[in-house]
């Protein structure tokens, strides 16, 4: 049996309404059930950790965007010490099941835990957590599944926010820890602000929908806040576009007599520095927009995979980065019928909606989903089973 996650984004400062070793007692109780006796292999498909969005980088002059160092990789060692004692009982209950020959894992990293690339003895101590074998080896980019007919990647490849492409970092490398990153720690440092949501923006998906959000935050703060809220955002982007290494970015990836990618992303900043609410509808209709094209770029992007040759002979692609599941039919691929999956997030999301004409709106849920291949002897005679869970809690 091969059961598949990803995206659980493990770092400190970060929060959930259900803990990690509550969701994971659910998770295996499914498992459980189907592996019958057998050893169950689980592969996370990138972003086990968040590298990108700790707030420890604030606590000294590095970011996740930093040339590699020796320094670096010391930061990098820190902040993953750190993860691990925090995620204990999470890890504790996972690595029982390894121990007790039930469980074995594997492991491919995205574009938030791409750091660890540059710190090997930080992939000493995941392993060591997880009970798996390896050492300090680089975790691989991809995995193939041959006998599930299964090719896995973390899919930020084919997401122009979030891939560099070799050039350097990408924009999510700088828009997340100097902004999203930021923005609560500005508000308490620089108004005295606190809101029992303010650290929500971490779970805003699509990232584009930021923007939106700190709008709505300030609509909802009491008389006399929503403007400070909105002028501590406009500075934070302000210092954010005159930042040396988000200049180069724009520069680099600026295409001359186009609205290109990066000029849709400065304008996009501008505007939501810029008397905040009144831009709402421009916002909601570019990030609606731009995230169906980035569904359909992860479905192609799939479809072009499965032709290489390496590929030959396998029918499924499995990603996770977007935070929202799908399951997408590809139709026939080398003579099989071929599918597309993204696997979700196991943790929470606030995803934008629409309400009242327009104005927007966040739902929040703690999300889990996984997709897992069966062996022929499954008494149910199941190929696979793709599965998304959502658990919204009671409003105070």
């Amino acid at each position: 049996m091969l059961i598949f996650i990803s995206d659980l984004h493990l770092r400190t400062g970060g929060r959930l309404n259900l803990s990690r070793s509550a969701q994971f007692q659910r998770f295996w109780q499914r498992i459980d059930g189907s592996r019958r006796g057998g050893v169950a292999q689980l592969c996370i498909v990138g972003d086990l950790f968040d590298l990108v969005r700790t707030p420890d980088w604030f606590q000294g002059s590095l970011r996740p965007y930093s040339e590699p160092t020796p320094e670096l990789a010391r930061a990098i060692d820190e902040v993953i010490t750190k993860t691990l004692e925090l995620e204990k009982p999470f890890l504790d209950a996972l690595h029982a099941k390894v121990k007790a020959g039930e469980l074995e894992v594997h492991y491919v990293v995205g574009n938030h835990d791409r750091l660890l690339d540059h710190s090997p003895s930080a992939r000493e101590k995941i392993r060591d957590a997880f009970g798996m074998k390896g050492g300090d080896a680089p975790f691989p980019l991809e995995l193939r599944f041959p006998e599930y007919g299964v090719l896995a990647y973390h899919g930020h490849t084919v997401d122009d926010l979030s891939h560099d492409e070799g050039k350097g970092p990408s924009f999510a490398d700088l828009f997340c820890p100097e902004l999203i990153v930021r923005f609560p720690i500005a508000l308490r440092e620089r108004l005295g602000f606190d809101h029992p949501h303010l650290d929500d923006i971490d779970d805003v998906r699509p990232v584009l929908a930021v923007p939106t959000w700190v709008h709505t935050l300030a609509k909802s703060a009491k008389k006399g806040e929503g403007k400070d809220i909105n002028r501590v955002w406009a500075e934070l982007v302000s210092e954010f576009l005159d930042n040396g290494q988000v200049k180069t970015w724009f520069k680099d990836n600026h295409k001359r007599f186009r609205f290109d990618f990066a000029s849709k992303m400065k304008l996009l900043l501008s505007l939501s520095a810029k008397r905040g609410i009144q831009y709402e509808p421009k916002f909601l209709a570019t990030h609606d927009l731009m995230f169906r094209v980035l569904d359909v770029k992860f479905a192609k992007g799939a479809y072009e995979r499965l032709l290489e040759k390496e590929n030959a002979g396998l029918k499924y692609v499995v990603n996770g980065h977007t935070h929202f599941g799908a399951m997408t039919p590809l139709g026939i691929v080398n003579g099989q019928k071929a599918c597309y999956f993204n696997l979700g997030t196991w943790r929470t999301v606030h995803q934008l909606g629409h309400v009242n004409k327009g104005s927007p709106g966040f739902l929040a849920w703690d999300a889990m989903g996984y997709l897992a291949f069966f062996p022929e002897s499954d008494p149910l005679r199941r190929e696979y089973e793709w599965w998304q869970g959502a658990a919204v809690a009671r409003e105070a």
